[in-house]
């Protein structure tokens, strides 16, 4: 792989540029899993103190580059099981439901505490940028931009396409003012197929996934838009992606698989899952508890 790819971070305290010949920036921080890490949510001052130190270690580490923090991406099980949730959704089907920016313009006062954080952390770090994860349509990423300006973050903003709606929607969402789109291939891919990660049917090398990917990159480009694929990726697809001159978002905890090297947190993300879905079992909260069980 001779091209340049990006890192993705789920909360790992590095403290030392990882691995710079092969990743330039960071493209992308995943806001829940800070959460998940304190099983705090953002409403929580404490919360949005961590959450404000990591973002500023992190864009201090990276001074001369991009660091993107995408906004959490909560579905309402993994939220209810936090301390601090004042909003409960109570749903069938939490992986279609109140999740990501539908999560945010649901619940303003989550909303504003977590762009109260990127806003503190980007006056003294004008490397940060924000993405909005699980975004519906334009109109919907139009208000939450609208949203964030209003609390006063003034910096760039790019938007994950992980809903088909997202896809056709596309030549509007270029026209909202942002400057990145990532696209979160694990959803797009089960959207698209109506399946799950890890089926049979979830092929994100398809023809079909491969031809809205280069549609996606196309449109992008004429717009001079930056554009980037994101998930749980594997060495070939990195290859085909790198080779259409398609960068990749690689989560950290994937280095040691990919590119067989070694990481100092290579336990970190697991750590988190385990922890969040054993804090989900406790007895202290049985009636949320059932839900949260089975998110996971």
């Amino acid at each position: 792989m001779d091209m340049q790819n990006q890192l993705a971070l789920s909360g790992e305290k590095i403290i030392k540029k990882v691995y710079p010949q092969l990743f330039h920036h960071v493209g992308m921080i995943r806001g829940e899993y800070l959460l998940r890490e304190l099983n705090q949510n953002i409403l929580l001052p404490s919360c949005q103190q961590f959450a404000k130190d990591y973002l500023s270690s992190i864009c201090s580490l990276y001074s001369d580059e991009e660091v993107w923090y995408r906004f959490s991406e909560l579905t309402n099980t993994e939220a209810n099981c936090l301390e601090g949730t004042k909003e409960f959704f109570d749903e069938g089907h939490p992986l279609f439901g109140y999740r990501g920016t539908r999560r945010l313009l649901a619940c303003p006062d989550e909303f504003q505490a977590e762009a109260n954080v990127v806003t503190d952390v980007y006056q003294t770090n004008p490397n940060l940028s924000v993405i909005f994860p699980f975004v519906n349509d334009a109109e919907q990423l139009k208000q939450a931009i609208t949203v964030l300006r209003q609390h006063g973050f003034t910096g760039k903003v790019g938007t994950m396409i992980e809903l088909p709606s997202a896809y056709f929607d596309l030549d509007r969402i270029l026209e909202t003012g942002i400057s990145k789109i990532v696209v979160g291939m694990n959803d797009l891919t089960s959207f698209v197929f109506a399946t799950v990660r890890n089926s049979q049917w979830h092929d994100k090398e398809s023809p079909i996934m491969l031809d809205m990917l280069r549609q996606m990159q196309e449109k992008s480009k004429t717009k001079k838009i930056d554009f980037a694929v994101a998930g749980y990726l594997n060495p070939s697809f990195i290859q085909k992606m790198n080779q259409i001159g398609i960068e990749c978002i690689i989560h950290y905890s994937s280095i040691p698989e990919i590119f067989d090297l070694e990481i100092e947190h290579p336990d970190h993300l697991k750590r988190v899952k385990e922890e969040s879905k054993k804090l989900q079992r406790s007895p202290h909260d049985t009636s949320r508890n059932v839900e949260c069980i089975q998110e996971n």
